[in-house]
């Protein structure tokens, strides 16, 4: 018998993600909000999320709901501006904003997303790609935030890019935005590749070729 999403258990929100206990109780509320709805839309995507889902794993009352947020969008919006902007500036951003060899810190990235060092499971895909695809074409809201998340990553690759040809450890020649943008594209189509396939030995084949792609980078 086949697992679909909802069967699965809820999926952990990674420990380093999480902010150390604000003082504040307010604060604890929205947080626990904020960290339930996302992993409720990981699993689920957002128009299937329950809030009554959200409310019992957060252990907020509806009534702290609807203090906090207007309603589910605002409240799903809100979850994930924030669980993807702590993610990727963990993972991708400060690491390549601390090396001038760019090709070798992206290598060490990939290494952690496919050892599972960064608490993603991988048969839910990735949620950017996910919900790029289940909202994008029908929520411009949705789509202008997800536009602007991948916007802000291939900044941060191209930027790390560029200071690694200015100190001589990536090629003179290479486009920098151009090889962001392939770079990212390849990362979401091996998720969703594996969100279907569910074999490891692809992305293990994956990262190989992607590894040789990278090594072409360097000067």
């Amino acid at each position: 018998m086949t697992q679909d999403a909802t069967s699965m258990p809820l999926p952990e929100y990674p420990a380093y993600l999480k902010r150390a206990a604000p003082a504040s109780r307010a604060e604890r509320t929205r947080n626990a909000l904020l960290e339930a709805a996302f992993l409720e839309i990981y699993l689920k995507g957002f128009r299937a999320a329950s809030l009554s889902d959200i409310l019992e794993v957060s252990g907020c009352t509806k009534g702290a709901l609807y203090h906090h947020f207007a309603d589910k969008h605002e409240l799903g919006l809100a979850a994930l501006r924030d669980a993807f902007h702590r993610f990727l500036d963990h993972n991708w951003y400060q690491p390549l904003a601390a090396t001038d060899d760019p090709v070798t810190e992206l290598r060490r990235i990939i290494e952690r997303h496919i050892n599972g060092e960064l608490g993603v499971d991988y048969r839910l895909g990735c949620p950017i790609n996910n919900l790029s695809q289940e909202m994008s074409p029908i929520d411009e809201e949705f789509r202008l935030f997800l536009s602007e998340v991948l916007a802000q990553w291939r900044g941060h690759i191209a930027a790390a890019l560029e200071r690694g040809k200015a100190v001589g450890t990536v090629r003179a020649d290479i486009d920098a935005e151009a090889t962001a943008a392939y770079i990212i594209a390849t990362h979401q189509g091996v998720s969703g590749m594996l969100k279907t396939t569910r074999d490891l030995s692809l992305a293990e084949k994956c990262a190989h070729s992607y590894f040789d792609y990278l090594e072409h980078l360097r000067a």
